[in-house]
Parts: structure tokens; sequence; C-alpha cells
């Protein structure tokens, strides 16, 4: 199973993936790991990536850019408004108040949710994981960031599903990063000492992030997070480009605003110029050629007036850091180190800014670009059963608080705040309540002013099938809501909780009145205030939480406590001549009917299919490029070759006439009526053509060949004939052990072979250059094959091994007698002890290197 994870931001994408050697970020077609975030479409097909970002100038209307900001989102929020001034293509209002994107495809004017392109985006990412791994990534982790309310993240797994994902998790874009530097550190705390408190600011091209975060040794726990959501590259761009539009308008009085392509340039150049600022101090040149009615205009700007022109948008950086040690209840000096990631914290401004709030030099060891993709393919390989991962628990939170709502009476709270600010993700509680009939809930974010978002509601969930106790009573509803690890709120189960007495159990009035004890609010076991046919005003209800079943460690276990469906019996302590009646709890699972924003699965099914027959369009219209760039590909490279080129003397004369016509016509005609053709088409005027050229290519290609080919036969036979005469000499032992009508075969071989070389060689004198050859260059090469096996075969005959004569045991010695021992040994003490002079001199040097000493 393939482990990826990916980052897509507003401007590039980076896809991760997980190998034995670790994390990689992979290329694309263009072998570039950045793929720019963008979806053109044209009359044919559509382009993604590197292909997109090239048309955006040329094709401004129908290249979308930044669609990421506007998923899940109405067309009258704030936000979609933004985009619509900021951008070139058209933002229009779909059914229901929601946001399309309107374009020219396939010569229809058609509407794209941001749902759909971002899926877009998506199937691209495919594509090259696919090329890239050699197999079918299915499985991911996508970032998002820490800001995505409830409706953006189910928008996004939306996408992700068109696309044909499988996510696994949506990871906050701090989390990934956070990830990223612990799970490589070694030197971290134990859990039980003090955490270490790390910050990080992560500035892209549309938004600011920033948070603290606590680690330990195998754990990290978001403390608190921070944001501005408007606040990034492009907004540094729109000041040098609002700066060279005044400058421009005085000195050559033109509007660099008046059209989208003068727009669009002015904005790639300004992009540059803010680069060269951010590494060099002097003036930087920002000009552009033929830039409206053919002027070409000329600019400068110094880091110093890019510095005091963006000082607004510094105070907004200030703003948000000083929030964030707020939130997180921190100073300063509590903090070990300061990290900054995202292509915006380039700016030398910007870090002197994170370093005046932190008093720390901010620190660079982090890939600015890739931390979030390889944070979230590290997060892909610990929810994978096929990556081995060291343990490493997350704790996310939750940046706001959500709110749970229902209908109730005058005097009766009817809200409850059931997950707080900073909540740990994933968690789940359960609501106990006390209903007769269906009760509907609504979750919504408890502070509408402190979201980016328009719309302060999450959803609605109706439980259905509420009935009252056979006594008449209230039933006990229990309710539980979720906050699951990708930060979506759900009402996952609703039960009922119904009391059934035993057969054997007393039934009388008063026993049983005292084994049930009736909610608060009735007498009797009966409802003193009943409500009327459409309210539950006058219901008690138990309105808080009764446990927090499970927080959460991030890492795709619930851990939530499923009750059992029987509880155990209850009983209350009677007198002493009346015996308790037993009790059983028995739970009912409830329907709940959700209306929540997002697709459903028929919408998301249609959405399928229709990505499904735009990738197929995009297949056929590849195809057909590719057989028209053939034809125009053959008519460039034949005429180069025919027209005093090498193909020249292959080909007659009429030949050659009739086909150099035949390839200008193919040319003029691929330029009027054959600009768009179908396949077929551009496969048949090939054909055509090549029935022709071919012919003559191939005679050329027997000739270039043939004179090696020629030449290695002659060489193999002068080898076989050197062999064959060493056996007739007999002037080496070689061959001596092959017999003679082996010898006698393969020189009849030989000689056939010499017979047909010299017929060939002397077809090929008389054959003229534009003749087709009666013998091929195949036929020569399978003559010499067969030369050489046949041959070698009989003379590389190994010879009969010899063996061997066998050694005889050697003779045993008659033994010694006792006089001749002794006299071996009279002679072995009368002889001197050698002398060593080695021996002498060492014992020399020894006693010199005492006396020194």
């Amino acid at each position: 199973m393939a482990v990826v994870g990916i980052d897509m931001g507003n401007f590039s994408t980076y896809i991760g993936v997980a190998r034995a050697g670790g994390v990689e970020i992979i290329a694309n077609e263009y072998s570039d790991r950045l793929t720019p975030t963008c979806v053109t479409f044209s009359q044919s097909n559509r382009s993604m990536g590197q292909s997109s970002k090239a048309m955006e100038v040329t094709n401004a209307k129908n290249t979308i850019c930044n669609f990421k900001r506007l998923l899940g989102r109405k067309y009258q929020d704030s936000f979609a408004q933004k985009e619509k001034e900021l951008n070139s293509y058209a933002i229009v209002e779909g059914n229901g108040g929601s946001v399309n994107i309107e374009v020219d495809y396939l010569n229809e004017r058609k509407r794209f949710t941001p749902e759909q392109i971002t899926g877009i985006m998506f199937t691209k990412i495919k594509q090259i994981t696919d090329t890239e791994l050699k197999t079918k990534a299915i499985d991911c982790v996508i970032g998002v960031p820490c800001f995505f309310t409830d409706a953006e993240r189910r928008a996004m797994l939306d996408a992700a599903q068109i696309a044909g994902w499988n996510c696994l998790r949506l990871l906050n874009e701090t989390t990934a990063v956070a990830l990223c530097y612990g799970i490589y550190k070694g030197d971290l705390p134990e859990q039980t000492e003090k955490p270490r408190l790390v910050a990080f600011v992560d500035m892209g091209y549309t938004a600011l992030q920033a948070s603290v975060v606590a680690f330990n040794k195998g754990k990290l726990k978001m403390v608190a997070t921070s944001f501005d959501t408007s606040l990034g590259g492009r907004d540094f761009d729109r000041l040098i480009m609002d700066t060279m539009r005044d400058e421009y308008q005085k000195r050559y009085k033109i509007d660099s605003y008046s059209s989208a392509k003068a727009k669009l340039r002015l904005k790639a150049e300004c992009e540059k110029g803010k680069k060269l600022m951010s590494s060099n101090a002097q003036p930087i040149p920002i000009g552009l050629e033929c830039f409206i009615n053919e002027i070409d205009v000329n600019g400068k700007m110094t880091r110093a007036e890019f510095e005091e022109l963006a000082k607004p948008l510094f105070d907004r950086i200030r703003i948000t850091l000083e929030n964030l040690l707020k939130e997180a209840k921190v100073t300063p000096e509590e903090l070990e180190s300061i990290e900054i990631v995202g292509g915006s914290t380039r700016i030398p401004a910007i870090k002197q800014v994170v370093q005046d709030i932190f008093r720390k030099t901010p620190m660079t060891t982090m890939n600015a670009d890739e931390s979030v993709a390889r944070g979230c393919t590290l997060m892909c390989a610990i929810l994978s059963p096929t990556f081995k991962v060291k343990e490493f628990k997350i704790e996310d939170c939750q940046p706001y608080p959500i709110t749970l709502s229902w209908q109730g009476g005058v005097n009766e709270d009817n809200e409850v705040e059931v997950f707080t600010r900073w909540n740990v993700i994933p968690s789940t509680k359960m609501l106990s309540f006390y209903k007769r009939e269906p009760l509907t809930v609504e979750a919504r974010y408890s502070y509408p002013n402190d979201i980016p978002f328009s719309e302060s509601r999450i959803g609605q969930y109706t439980i259905e099938q509420i009935q009252p106790q056979p006594d008449g009573t209230p039933s006990k509803i229990k309710v539980k809501v979720r906050l699951n690890r990708n930060g979506i709120f759900d009402v996952t189960q609703a039960v009922l909780i119904e009391t059934i007495e035993e057969p054997n159990a007393p039934t009388g009035t008063e026993e049983a009145m005292e084994a049930t004890p009736a909610p608060e609010g009735t007498q009797n076991g009966t409802d003193q205030n009943p409500p009327s046919t459409t309210t539950t005003t006058q219901e008690p209800m138990d309105d808080t939480a009764e446990a927090t079943t499970d927080a959460g460690s991030g890492d795709g276990q619930t851990g939530e406590k499923e009750k059992t469906g029987e509880e155990g019996t209850e009983t209350k302590p009677q007198s002493a001549t009346t015996a308790a009646p037993k009790k059983k709890k028995k739970e009912i699972d409830l329907p709940i009917t959700p209306r929540v924003p997002g697709a459903n699965k028929k919408e998301i099914d249609r959405l399928i299919e229709q990505e499904h027959e735009m990738i197929a369009q995009d297949k056929k219209e590849k195809e057909r490029s590719d057989a028209k760039n053939a034809v125009e590909e053959y008519v460039y490279d034949m005429r180069g070759k025919l027209d005093s080129g090498p193909l020249e003397k292959y080909a007659d004369d009429n030949i050659r006439q009739q086909l150099l016509n035949d390839l200008q016509k193919a040319e003029d005609w691929l330029y009027d009526e054959g600009v768009h053709q179908e396949k077929s088409v551009y496969v048949d005027r090939l054909k055509s053509l090549k029935d022709i050229g071919e012919p003559i290519r191939n005679r050329y290609n027997e000739a270039e060949n043939r004179q090696n080919l020629m030449q290695d036969l002659m060489k193999s036979i002068q080898r076989i004939d050197e062999a064959i005469q060493t056996y007739s000499t007999k002037s080496s032992d070689k061959y001596s052990h092959i017999d003679q009508s082996e010898i006698e075969k393969a020189n009849k071989i030989l000689t056939e072979k010499q017979t047909w070389y010299d017929q060939t060689a002397n077809q090929f004198t008389a054959l003229k250059k534009h003749e087709n050859p009666t013998v091929l260059c195949s036929q020569i090469k399978q003559q010499r094959d067969t030369l050489e096996r046949e041959c070698w075969a009989i003379l590389n005959k190994p010879k009969p091994k010899v063996e061997p004569p066998k050694d005889e045991p050697p003779k045993q010695q008659a033994p010694q007698t006792n006089n001749q021992q002794e006299q071996q040994q009279q002679q072995a003490q009368n002889q001197p002890p050698p002398t060593s002079s080695s021996g002498n001199q060492q014992s020399t040097e020894q006693q010199s290197s005492m006396d020194v000493n």
C-alpha cells in the first residue's frame, strides 16, 4: 500500500511518499517537486499543474487558481467576494447560493463547484503519484489550514473522494509541521518531565498560521494556535503591484489593471521583484517589454521602500503572534525555540518581526516549502499497517468552541457547550435527554465572530422514533456526539433506554412506584405538566455531558467506550415484608437524520462519474494530439533528409519528387483543414506518407548496416578456417581430440557460407542505391549466426578427461635398534649450542637503554 502525504496550498502543491529510506517529495513530469495549484480548461481538454500555470496569462479567463479558499462557502461570503475581485476567472452564484466557477470547456459555457475544481487537482496529484510509484495510490493524508471550519473540511473530503483518494485523515498544517519537527528529535524530555515548548510560524501564499506545541519523548500536544486568514505572500505582491501601477500611470499614462493579461504579467514581475528584494539590498528593476500598446515600462524599488509600504502588514503579523502567546498562556522566555516555515517567511522583515515578538532568533532548520507534506506523509505512515514507525502520540486541538442547542422550555436551559476551545481531537461526549417525541439538536460554533466563515451553524440532527415509556413517562435518550480526527463534528449514536420489568417481579402499584423513581417534574409516575403536541418544553432533561469517554491520541484510534445493550438490574431497599421488583434496562438504537453541508452520496457519485468522463476526454485528446504531432514530425524529418540529405540517393528522382510534393501538401493541410481532426484522420494521413517514404528509409538503413554485417561474417569465416587449418597441420593439439568426420562436417558448412558470401558480395557490388536489395541485413546476420552456432559446436567440443594414476602407499621403515638411538642422543649432546647475533644485539640495546634511563 502506498503511503502518501499531500500539501495542496493555494499557490503550490507538494506530494510526499514514504519509502524504505524515509520520506521523499516526488517530482512531477517536469522533474520539479513543486506543482502549481492551477487548473485550466480549453476547447478540448483540461490542463493541471505546470502546463496550466504556463497558460495563466494567455488563457486567463479559464485558468483557475486560489480555488481552495472557496471550498464550502456561499457566494455572498466575504471570502468569495474578495476572491472574485482578485482573480480573473468568473465566480458566479449557483444553486442555493453556492459558489460556482464558470469557464469555457468543450465549446460550451460550463459551471463547476470549487469541490470539483479541487477534485480535478487531486486527479493530477494521483497521476503524478501513480507514475512515480508505478502502482495505484489510494490512501493518503491531506493537510488543511488549522482555521478550516466544519463545512470546509467536509468539502475537502468530498473533493478527495471525487478523485478516488481514500483520505485517512485531514491533518492541520500546524500539526503536520510539528510532527515533522518532533518525530526526529532524540533529545526530548521524558513524558514525566516538563515538556519542551516550541513555537512554529507558517506564512504561505494567502494565510498566516502560528502555533505553540509541547513536546515530550514520543508525544506532541498542540497548546494553542493563532492565525490571520488573509495575510500571505500575495498581499505583499499586491502592494508592489499597486505602487508600480501608480508609477506607470504617471510616467507612461497607462493603466496596468485595464486588462486581465496586463494585470497578470505585472503580477508575475512583481513577484520576481519581491523575491530579489529578499536577498538584495540594492534597488530592484521591475519592468516589462511591450506591456500595453507596445510600450516598454520600467520601474525600481528598494527593500527599504518595500518595508515602508508593508508596515501595516507587519503590524498584523505582530498582532497574530502576540495573540498566540496570550492564547497559549506562555511567555517568550518559556519557549525553547522558534521555527519558521512557508515561502513568505523568507522576507527579512518578517524574520525580524518574529524575533522582536519572541525575543529569539527564528530557526530555519526545517524545509520552508516541504515540511507540511513531510508531516502528512509521516502521519499516513503511522496510520498505515505496511510501515513500522516509532510510536509517537499526537494530541491535536480544536480552535473553535462548539455549542449544542435544542428546543426546550421557557425556564429550562436549551443549549450546552459540548466542546470547549482547544478541546483535544478526536473527542467523544455522551449527553442524556428525557423526551417523548423526536428530538432535533443543532450544532453551531459558539462565537460566530471568531470564525472565518459566514455561517456559524454546523448542522442539524433529528433523532427519530422516540416514544414514551409504557407508563407514560418521558424516555431517557442518550446521544453520543463526536469531534472526529478530521476535526468534523457529528452525532454518531442515539439510544433509547427502555425499562422492562421481569415477569416474576411484583407488579403492585406501590412497589413499582418505589422501585422506579420518576424524573423531576413528575408525581407518582405521572407527568403533572404534560407537553403540547408540538413542544417538549415541560419535559425535564439532563443537559450536561455524563462523561468524556475518550480524548483520542491523534493516531487514528477512536477509543470510544460503547455501552452494552443490557445493563444490570436495579433495586431499591424495601421494607422487610415487601420484596423489591427487578428492572432491566434495554438500549434501542434510534435513527438519526443529519442535515449538514456538503454533497450527499448520490451527488458524489454523479461528480465521480463526471470526473471519469473528463479523464476519458483528456486521454482521447492526448491521443489525438500525439497522432497530429506524429504527422508533423514525419513531414519535417523526411523533407530534411530527402532534400539534399542522406536519403536523397536512395530514392528514384520521380518517387523523391512525388514524396516531397506529398509532404508539402500534408504540411499545408495540417495548418488549414487538419488543425483539429479526429485521431483516425491523422493516422491515415501518416500511413499514406509512410507507404512511399519508408521503403526509401529502409534502403538507407540496409546500406548503412550492410557493410558492418558483411565484415562480421567474413571475420567469422576466417576464425573458423584458422581452427580447421590448425587441425589439419597438427600445429597444436587443441583440436586433436575431434574426429576427422566432425572436422569434415565443419569444413563443409564453412565452404557453403564462403560461397554464399562471395555471391552476395557480387550482388551488392552491382546494386544501385535506389534499388531494393535482394538480400537483407537480417539474412546476413542469420547466415553468420548459423555458421557460428554449428561450427563452434564442433570445434569447442571439450577434451575427454584423463584420470591421474593412483598414488602407491609409502613403504614403512624398519624400527631403529637401541644402539642406534643411543648413538643419535650422544651426537646431539656433543654439538655446541648455536650462537645468535641478533640475540646479542638485542641484549646490548636493552642495556644501553637502561643506561640512558
